[in-house]
């Protein structure tokens, strides 16, 4: 082993603490208007904790569009995320 051990306290300028009890409902807290961007979009969604699904149906003659409409908002939530440092 190195002398480099990186498994020691680390100062970080962002995050949600783990093992906090109030960690979950900060991150909730943190997390949950990531709801209005998929509503701007049009896009159904479920959630769960730290878990998040997008989805919309369509029929074969529209699947373009909703394949546009998918990719437009995974490219606005990548920025929603880099945005909070997630």
């Amino acid at each position: 082993m190195s002398g480099d051990d990186c498994s020691g306290p680390v100062t970080v300028c962002c995050s949600v603490p783990q093992g906090s009890v109030l960690g979950p409902m900060e991150f909730i807290s943190y997390t949950e208007d990531v709801v209005e961007l998929f509503d701007r979009h049009g896009l159904s969604h479920h959630h769960f904790a730290d878990d998040k699904q997008l989805y919309t149906g369509a029929i074969p003659s529209e699947l373009h569009r909703c394949r546009h409409r998918l990719s437009s908002c995974v490219r606005d939530l990548q920025e929603w995320c880099a945005s909070r440092r997630l």
